[in-house]
């Protein structure tokens, strides 16, 4: 009864919390997105960390998992303690936002010409949102900034109403 009661105050922090971080990247979208270098170098120095452990601590060695450790953790601390990375880091996540929509538009299309055979409607509908997600990337090529920002809201968004989710949780914790 103890854990749970403790578990249920647990999680009323972390949503509020989580709810306040979410309200703070609304407001600074492009501080958000600018964080993925950040995010990006402690998960390479961490796994780094990770995998040179895990790859000395087994019976037979594993010197090529703990070189590649060695090298993730150094890529790792670089990103982290060079501007300049972290910059071409988000940079290149803004292309890659880009890439990922157009991949995303063309494979569309061409569900969407497979499905003509089906439905018309659906295969209409499916090549109109492919060609609307190809100019989508191409909007996100030619402004990597307005793609930042767009990029910078979504995550901001993810984070509030994963600190709701949270919330609402922890009334349902409490009312049963």
């Amino acid at each position: 009864m103890k854990e749970k009661k403790a578990m249920h105050i647990i999680t009323w922090i972390t949503g509020i919390l989580t709810v306040l971080l979410g309200f703070y990247a609304v407001v600074r979208p492009m501080r958000t997105f600018l964080a993925i270098g950040w995010i990006l170098g402690t998960l390479l120095l961490v796994n780094g960390i990770e995998l040179v452990i895990l790859s000395l601590s087994k019976e037979k060695k594993d010197i090529g998992a703990c070189v590649l450790g060695v090298v993730e953790g150094l890529a790792g601390v670089v990103l982290l303690f060079s501007g300049l990375q972290r910059f071409l880091t988000d940079i290149m996540a803004t292309y890659l936002v880009g890439v990922s929509i157009l991949i995303y538009g063309i494979f569309q299309i061409a569900g969407g010409i497979k499905a003509l055979k089906v439905s018309k409607g659906k295969g209409i509908l499916a090549i109109i949102c492919g060609v609307l997600s190809i100019i989508i990337s191409f909007i996100a090529f030619s402004h990597p900034v307005l793609t930042m920002f767009s990029v910078g809201y979504m995550i901001a968004f993810s984070i509030l109403m994963q600190g709701i989710n949270m919330i609402v949780l922890a009334v349902n914790m409490g009312s049963k």
